[in-house]
């Protein structure tokens, strides 16, 4: 008789939020359940002889997984965060969780983050973060069912997805000789001698494969955009140069079209996916900045290890970092410190090396950074402050630089003279519209790079408008 496996035991830590969430943790265990995974939680339990921190110390270390539910009140407690006295289960959970990972130095095969709303997302505490997270939202609980409950069932009870293959039998290849001087059989140099037939032949055969050849040029095109920004369809001069390529390999115009969505529709979920991974990673950096109001040299180390988890570029995370902190600064109307956020954040995509833009230097900055930046400064000023405030009142002063930059304080006529001040650098206590943001046009600025930026912007927010 076939000896039977035990059952996988699963303990599942967690807060006592709310009725509904602790429902909700009670459907998830009584379903692993139903489908052979042994789960504990403490609605299981009235009264444990052994009092309740014993019977948390045994579940976590008897069990072969330990689930852990992230939210917001979880969180708290499980860093000892929160009021005393409260929510003592789950902060002594905590604590024996992260001296488990301590002694693991690093290494986690037990303890799994859950999400079970996604907005708890960046709840999820920092030494958990780059462990595979299980996102149940609005989940169903049946493992037949292909999702991220299917993916968890399966890591539960060991059964990965795909199956891998067994060792097949190595395969030996025939030696490669120099091209300019091979050996021969019986030991003489041959000058001149091709490379082996076999190799040569296949060689040749993916050279002149026409749709290989094909397929290699539009990717060249697609992925020369980085994958944070759409690419849904092949541009003008790219298209043309395909053309061409397509008359010279002799590939039919149906299925040059085809290979051309194959790819757009690849690269496309990759963008999806590139797109998430981004608002994670931002997430996270908001979750920092709520929490702790600055950036440690842990918090640090762990972003860089998270972005390499991720597959972030160094410039796509550099710029969230900036776009978080103005977020940050601009929801508790630090305005001043959201202005040198605004202008680091400006010359940061535009690639200009100095501290200054030059009148050039404005025509680099994209417009979708330019419109990203003005939601950010009219959706938290209520509409007072930002580059669509800005361009309104540009309008109004029929593009008088000089009225213009009275009208929004930043300096004033005095006997037919204009006098610039830097009022701006300081709180107002009745600043006008369109006050800020500002800082960009004074370091270096001159009247005509002035005129180039209310240029630029109004170029981009025209639309907005």
């Amino acid at each position: 008789m076939t000896e039977q496996m035990p059952p996988t035991k699963v303990f599942i830590s967690y807060s006592w939020d709310s009725d509904d969430h602790k429902n909700n943790v009670l459907e998830l265990a009584n379903s692993l359940k139903n489908y052979g995974i042994d789960s504990k939680i403490d609605r299981y339990q009235q009264a444990p002889s052994e009092g309740w921190y014993q019977w948390m110390m045994n579940q976590i270390e008897e069990s072969n997984f330990v689930l852990v539910v992230c939210t917001e009140k979880y969180n708290l407690r499980y860093r000892n965060k929160e009021k005393r006295r409260q929510g003592l289960g789950a902060t002594w959970e905590g604590g024996l969780i992260i001296a488990e990972l301590y002694d693991g130095q690093g290494i986690n095969d037990k303890f799994i983050p859950v999400l079970l709303s996604s907005e708890d997302e960046k709840y999820i505490p920092s030494n958990l973060r780059t462990y595979t997270i299980y996102r149940l939202f609005d989940a169903k609980y049946d493992p037949t069912i292909p999702g991220e409950f299917q993916n968890l069932y399966r890591r539960l009870s060991n059964q990965p997805e795909y199956e891998e293959p067994k060792l097949g039998k190595r395969l030996i290849l025939p030696p490669i000789q120099p091209a300019s001087s091979n050996v021969g059989g019986d030991g003489e140099i041959i000058k001149g001698e091709a490379l082996d037939n076999t190799q040569k032949e296949a060689e040749q055969q993916q050279v002149n494969d026409p749709e290989i050849e094909y397929r290699k040029k539009v990717e060249g095109y697609v992925y020369k955009v980085p994958l944070s920004e759409p690419y849904n369809e092949i541009s003008e001069i790219p298209k043309f140069n395909l053309a061409k390529t397509r008359e010279k390999v002799g590939l039919d115009t149906e299925r040059a079209k085809a290979i051309e969505n194959a790819v757009l529709q690849s690269r496309s979920k990759r963008h999806e996916e590139y797109k998430q991974n981004m608002q994670q990673y931002q997430n996270v950096i908001m979750g920092i900045l709520e929490r702790e109001g600055y950036f440690s040299d842990e918090n640090c180390s762990d972003l860089t290890e998270l972005k390499n988890t991720l597959a972030l570029s160094d410039k796509d995370t550099d710029e969230l970092l900036l776009y978080t902190k103005l977020e940050y600064s601009l929801k508790r109307q630090e305005w001043i410190e959201a202005d040198e956020i605004t202008k680091n954040l400006l010359l940061k995509v535009a690639n200009v090396q100095e501290k200054y833009f030059t009148v050039t230097d404005f025509q680099k900055i994209p417009c979708k950074d330019i419109r990203k930046i003005d939601k950010l400064w009219t959706d938290y000023s209520k509409g007072h402050f930002g580059y669509s405030a800005q361009t309104d009142i540009w309008q109004q002063v029929n593009r008088e630089l000089f009225d213009f930059l009275v009208e929004l304080d930043w300096g004033y006529k005095e006997d037919h003279r204009f006098v610039y001040t830097d009022k701006f650098k300081y709180n107002l206590p009745n600043p006008p519209k369109g006050h800020l943001p500002a800082l960009v046009l004074w370091d270096g600025g001159t009247n005509e790079t002035r005129g180039a930026y209310i240029k630029r912007i109004q170029q981009c927010c025209q639309d907005v408008l």
